[in-house]
């Protein structure tokens, strides 16, 4: 680990001091998903949500609705159904956009719903696979780009720090995971009917939802899922939805935190 923090010291140095209107934003992890998540449709745009963090804590996060793309495009595994019936695999670099949606913890992966339409899609499921790397798209004028030496190292050392700090984490990213697939469940805006809202564990997780996963991770995803709930029936959050992103977004964020604690300080 000390090795590999000492060749990402060397690659991209921490000195530089970065104004978010001019800079580019950071690259980001993409968490792998456990399994096929699939894209639901809203205002023109189908688009799943998928955990993400920061890889280069020197560089601002990106806004919302910010372009990015993958490193290797072959992490991603998008699987559609046309309306015949036929299973196809979408050529995602060509087809799927990818934008930041929440800082630098969660992004959307989707197509519009016209390119849907254009294709004969019926459905569409994507799967990313393991150590995933996001690179902000170029903006015309952008006064500092990543360097290529960057992306080199946020690509290669930086994201392998990452994995065995946020991806791998044992206690609270398997929580995250599956709270990710609760937040995938439920329409992106706007409330659910109440039979819907109580009936959300037992559709997603199930009886045997949490097989093969660390012990104790139904223990801790319980008691946050039951409180989004309860403050859902008791009218203090008007969307389960937004409840579950914010408990989401908070565990990721806390071990993000480890890892930009590990990368500064070379522990």
């Amino acid at each position: 680990m000390r090795n590999m923090l000492l060749a990402a010291f060397t690659t991209i140095g921490f000195a530089a001091t970065l104004s978010p209107a001019l800079g580019a934003p950071q690259m980001m992890g993409l968490v792998a998903s456990n399994a096929a998540v699939p894209l639901q449709c809203q205002r023109g745009d189908c688009f799943a949500e998928l955990t993400a963090f920061c890889l280069q804590p020197e560089r601002a996060s990106p806004v919302q609705g910010t372009a990015y793309r993958l490193h290797d495009g072959s992490r991603l595994v998008a699987i559609a159904t046309t309306r015949d019936g036929r299973q196809i695999e979408l050529d995602g670099r060509k087809h799927l956009w990818i934008r930041a949606e929440r800082s630098h913890v969660a992004v959307r992966i989707g197509m519009s719903s016209r390119t849907m339409a254009r294709l004969g899609l019926r459905r569409v499921n994507i799967r990313v696979a393991r150590n995933a790397t996001l690179i902000p798209l170029a903006v015309n004028g952008d006064k500092t780009p990543l360097r290529r030496d960057e992306i080199t190292a946020g690509a290669g050392p930086l994201r392998a720090i990452g994995a065995s700090y946020v991806d791998q984490e044992q206690q609270w990213m398997p929580v995250a995971r599956m709270t990710n697939r609760l937040i995938n469940a439920l329409p992106p805006g706007g409330r659910v009917s109440e039979e819907r809202r109580t009936q959300l564990w037992d559709a997603v997780i199930g009886e045997n939802g949490f097989a093969g996963v660390p012990s104790g991770t139904d223990q801790r995803l319980r008691p946050m899922y039951d409180q989004c709930q309860q403050a859902v029936a008791n009218g203090r959050l008007s969307s389960l939805r937004r409840c579950l992103e914010s408990k989401h977004d908070s565990m990721v964020g806390t071990l993000n935190n480890r890892y930009w604690h590990a990368v500064k300080n070379g522990s």
